[in-house]
């Protein structure tokens, strides 16, 4: 009986009563109601079937006799149909003399023999419809638990082709039921957003269409949500179950497309060169690209993390999105989910963009200028009262000037050397490197992106510029992360890789290398 939901085939009967059932509750329905409702019609249209079989005689009963060319149906095997091939006698002290037929199932091909004819009771022959189909799980509820997400595709799928239908989120209802959301209305909701500044709820905007009390409000929402969806001017900001609008113009630059800084051209390298400890260290990076699949064991979820900010998302004003750091940033029915952040230190409350398919966060570009963060300031992240609320905090460090690498482009060429800076936050030493000359440095990741420079000689070139600022004559990965990624985007694992995978670098263990060029 599996094979039946795990190939489910919705039918035009099956639309059909699918559609009398929205349409006698007169109201929008959950795909998790219709798959329940899917699986009690086909439960009862299965138990009537069984009865049928059982009348004509057609399901196995050890006290029935059975004649060669018969087919009968098994309840034991999940209702497999088998074929009689012969009849011949049989005894037994307990049941005396009886027949045996020998039988071959049609599935598999076997060849088994069974009792029949048998003079007294045997247990089979007291069980009915419902103990078979209890036994093999057979109810609406077993087969929601098991096969729900199944069925409910395979439901959606089949709506979805069919015009009377429309679907927003996991609701599902009828278009000629549908109230009427014109112009009007639609520009009354673009004034009340602009006006509270902030996503309203499809309840609140309601709140200023007027629709009469006698269409049930779950009807109101639906017919709202679905005629803001079909709008451009609006966009769901919500969770998951809590639909939110907002303005599209509202949004910054990086929600509509993604940032240069962020496009990864995925880098071919060797998984066989990654250790276990190369791999612990990639995992100190909040990398969005990096494959995770990879690691043994995954951060676990909790109230905060704290991480050291990538240069690309420095220069993207964007936070990643990880598997640390996911869990504060729900993913919305849109792909889409407005995060509320506020500054623990000044208290200042700012808009953020989740974009799950990126793996990213927009809209911090400008709270990054304000408190003067580098790459490597160390951020802490803190759940908020709400599931979209987070909390960042930052370490402000007292004003004074310190020794920090700085990069500059010399003969297209990345060069590095110490200056004084003053720094405003606390930052991870290591992965902090700031950009002397802006401008320059993006014009050779464009002339880098635009070649055929591979990562390899990248490194070959970046690596001795970075030992000349070491007088262990070692440069940590997290170093070598932060300057590959001024002018190309790599995520460690493909920076390990390469470095564990050239016998011109050697490593010296904790995440230093040096490099020997004799052998480059």
């Amino acid at each position: 009986m599996s094979s039946k939901w795990e190939n489910l085939e919705v039918k035009p009967e099956d639309v059909e009563f699918l559609y009398e059932l929205i349409l006698e509750r007169g109201k929008p329905a959950p795909l998790e109601d219709l798959v329940l409702a899917f699986a009690e019609k086909a439960c009862k249209e299965q138990k009537e079937e069984i009865k049928k079989l059982l009348e004509k005689g057609l399901i196995y009963r050890p006290s029935n006799s059975y004649k060669p060319g018969q087919e009968i149906f098994f309840p034991s095997f999940g209702f497999t149909k088998a074929k009689v091939l012969g009849v011949r006698p049989g005894y037994n002290p307990d049941y005396g003399e009886f027949e045996v037929i020998k039988v071959k199932f049609s599935d598999s091909g076997e060849e088994r023999e069974f009792a029949s004819a048998l003079k007294k009771p045997h247990k089979l022959d007291q069980e009915t419809p419902d103990d078979w189909l209890s036994k093999f799980g057979f109810n609406p509820k077993a087969i929601v638990e098991r096969y729900g997400r199944t069925i409910g595709s395979a439901i959606a799928k089949a709506l979805s082709e069919e015009k009377e239908f429309i679907s927003f989120g996991a609701l599902w209802f009828l278009k000629p039921l549908m109230l009427e959301i014109h112009e009007g209305h639609l520009n009354i909701a673009e004034a009340a957003i602009e006006i509270a500044q902030r996503p309203l709820s499809p309840t609140e905007i309601l709140k200023h269409l007027d629709f009469p009390d006698t269409y049930p409000l779950s009807l109101q929402v639906f017919s709202l949500n679905v005629a803001l969806s079909q709008d451009k001017r609006f966009s769901q900001v919500g969770p998951k179950g809590q639909p939110l609008w907002f303005l599209r113009r509202f949004e910054p630059p990086e929600v509509a497309q993604e940032p240069e800084r962020l496009i990864y051209s995925p880098i071919p390298y060797k998984e066989t060169a990654l250790t276990p400890e190369l791999l612990e260290l990639a995992q100190r990076v909040e990398d969005e690209a990096n494959d995770w699949d990879l690691f043994p064991e995954l951060p676990v979820a909790r109230e905060s993390v704290t991480i050291a900010l990538p240069y690309h998302h420095l220069r993207s004003g964007t936070l990643p999105i990880t598997p640390r750091t996911a869990p504060f940033f729900p993913e919305g029915e849109s792909g889409l989910t407005l995060i509320n952040f506020v500054d623990e230190v000044s208290g200042e409350k700012f808009y953020g963009w989740a974009i799950h398919s990126r793996k990213y966060v927009a809209g911090l570009r400008n709270w990054y200028d304000k408190i003067g963060a580098t790459a490597g300031t160390y951020l802490t992240l803190t759940r908020g009262r709400g599931p979209t609320e987070v909390r960042l905090k930052f370490t402000p460090r007292r004003i004074k000037r310190d020794w920090v690498k700085v990069a500059k482009v010399q003969n297209e060429r990345l060069t590095f050397e110490i200056q004084l800076r003053q720094l405003a936050c606390d930052f991870d030493e290591l992965m902090m490197i700031v950009e002397g000359e802006r401008d320059k440095i993006d014009a050779l990741k464009r002339k880098v992106d635009s070649s055929a420079k591979s990562l390899y000689e990248l490194l070959v070139q970046i690596f001795p510029e970075l030992l000349k600022l070491s007088p262990q004559g070692t440069v940590h990965f997290l170093t070598l992360y932060t300057a590959v990624n001024l002018v190309k985007r790599c995520p460690p694992l493909p920076l390990l890789s390469e470095l564990n995978s050239n016998p011109c670098f050697i490593y010296k263990g904790s995440g230093y290398w040096s490099f020997d060029e004799s052998r480059a």
